[in-house]
């Protein structure tokens, strides 16, 4: 078919099709991941991203293309998740830019909108990787614009441009070592492609209710594989639950709720796990929860009237203003799962923990959240996780506070930086003794294969026990307490005086005192100090000062 023009809402039809092409692969994309461990959530990030970014356009589908645009980006910024996230909703901030006051756009528009997008994106992230996503939608857009000034249309612009992305993205692993030892493509690259080949499909049908999925997988003939998917929204409520109890089967969850909408999304492990889905029963779907454990974070949006809601809680808050609550200099918000870490965290001055962590990162938008509800004139973030620092970033472009972010990669050091922490002082100068504190300190987690693999020239089995030093996995063992032995061997100097370790919801009590005895005679000239952290998937958290 030929496709001249776009206007808004075909647009949304589009991201919407590229989300649900994306969701029906997001398995595949997280099994990307570069580390064999259980935290690979790639494709689960960008398809929750894509989420609100689709949500928000539907708000303005009628509007003109550029007010569509504009909608999807601050959408996808809002539950941007992870590094992969934040990238995409910086593609698409760059795509709204360009596309600002444009009624319709031709090939040529679309081309030059998905370069500002590449361009944006390169723009957000500090030391730019080539071999990534980054790679990947650079290499898209420069095809497409020159197709588009070869007079092709928009289709024929779009496939190309996703046969030039598929030819980078079997290279990634030529540009990045990493990727070519484990023997993978880039992950983001790849939910990258899924997303645009579903871009292709909603537009292959000018329906707003079926769209043509007309492509199963772009091959090298381009020619287009003819099917039929039904994508109507026909479900009013969007439920989001947290869950918490013991040895959740996840598959098992899904086949329960499945029935009762779409949409659905359930994530986590084995002792939380976060539900979404779109239901016209939101009690049902609560209730069926209840069989696995105790509910948390509910959230029952009626999607028609979201909007109405907004305003009516702001026009309250207009009301009623809290003026009586001490308002203090600098706030804390911190990101933690586990009920001791998140106790640990409070304990040490943070006001708000937002649950998330390996698998289930928090969303721009949950932590913006987190920093408008604490009563100070600025906050400081700590996010606790490498791939949550970008998220935590874009908090500052859109809080009315002012917003420092300590890029803690992991809660060992966020303790440490919360010795420098005073409420009381000077942002910038507290933000900064806390960047100093964090250099003070080598952090390691002891967690395990879910797959074979070969990272830094360590050879891994499904199952081992692996040791991850300052986010590099660093050794292997056959179990849990020789592992964290050969991890001291690594850390511990003659200028180490602490050793700190969080153990997991798996490890016993007795299990955790048992080693803390070894440590302690190995290294008596160190204080030892265990605690209770109960974070899923990780053994031990370990720090060493």
């Amino acid at each position: 078919m030929s496709l001249v023009y776009i206007n808004g809402n075909d647009l949304v039809r589009s991201v919407k099709a590229g989300s649900i092409k994306l969701e029906h692969n997001r398995d595949r994309v997280d099994l990307l991941n570069v580390f064999p461990v259980p935290d690979g959530d790639t494709g689960t990030n960008m398809y929750l991203t894509l989420l609100s970014a689709v949500k928000e356009g539907e708000k303005n589908s009628e509007k003109s293309l550029g007010q569509v645009a504009r909608a999807i980006s601050m959408g996808s910024l809002m539950g941007a998740r992870g590094n992969s996230g934040v990238i995409l909703s910086q593609v698409f901030r760059g795509i709204a830019k360009e596309l600002e006051g444009k009624e319709q756009a031709n090939a040529n528009d679309l081309a030059l909108a998905l370069k500002a997008g590449a361009d944006t994106a390169y723009e957000a992230v500090m030391k730019p990787v080539e071999g990534t996503i980054l790679t990947v939608i650079r290499e898209i857009a420069v095809r497409c614009e020159k197709e588009a000034k070869n007079g092709s249309d928009i289709m024929e612009t779009l496939v190309a441009g996703v046969e030039t992305g598929y030819k980078t993205l079997a290279r990634t692993p030529s540009m990045l070592p990493i990727l070519k030892e484990v023997g993978v493509v880039d992950a983001g690259g790849q939910g990258l492609i899924y997303l645009i080949e579903g871009v292709i499909e909603g537009l292959a049908n000018q329906n707003a209710i079926e769209l043509e999925v007309y492509r199963d997988r772009l091959k090298a003939d381009d020619k287009l594989k003819a099917m039929r998917e039904h994508v109507e929204l026909e479900f009013q409520y969007c439920t989001e639950v947290l869950v918490k109890g013991n040895k959740f089967d996840i598959q098992d969850i899904k086949d329960h709720l499945g029935p009762l909408g779409d949409s659905m999304v359930v994530v986590g492990d084995d002792e939380l796990v976060k539900v979404h889905i779109h239901s016209n029963h939101p009690g049902k779907v609560l209730e069926s929860c209840l069989q696995w454990g105790s509910l948390s974070d509910i959230k029952i949006n009626n999607m028609l009237e979201e909007v109405h809601e907004h305003l009516n809680n702001w026009d309250e808050q207009e009301k009623e203003p809290q003026q009586d609550i001490p308002i203090k200099k600098i706030g804390l918000v911190a990101v933690g799962v586990g009920d001791g870490v998140i106790n640990i965290l409070k304990s040490l001055g943070v006001d708000v923990v937002v649950e998330g962590g390996q698998t289930m990162n928090p969303s721009t938008e949950d932590l913006l959240n987190a920093c408008q509800s604490i009563k100070a004139e600025s906050i400081i973030i700590l996010p606790n996780n490498g791939n949550i620092v970008m998220a935590a970033r874009q908090v500052a472009n859109l809080c009315d506070k002012a917003i420092e972010v300590i890029p803690t990669k992991s809660v060992m050091q966020a303790v440490t930086a919360l010795i420098s922490y005073n409420p009381e002082g000077d942002l910038s100068l507290v933000s900064r003794a806390m960047n100093e504190e964090i250099e003070n300190v080598k952090y390691a987690e002891v967690t395990y294969a879910v797959r074979d693999s070969s990272v830094n020239g360590i050879e891994i089995k499904e199952g081992d026990n692996i040791g991850i030093i300052g986010g590099e996995i660093s050794l292997t063992s056959s179990n849990t307490d020789e592992a964290v032995e050969k991890i001291l061997e690594k850390m511990v100097d003659e200028d180490s005086e602490l050793i700190t370790f969080f153990y997991g919801g798996e490890i016993t009590e007795d299990q955790s005192l048992n080693i803390k005895e070894k440590i302690i005679a190995l290294y008596p000239d160190c204080e030892v100090e265990f605690h209770y952290g109960g974070q899923p998937h990780y053994s031990y958290l370990i720090s060493v000062e």
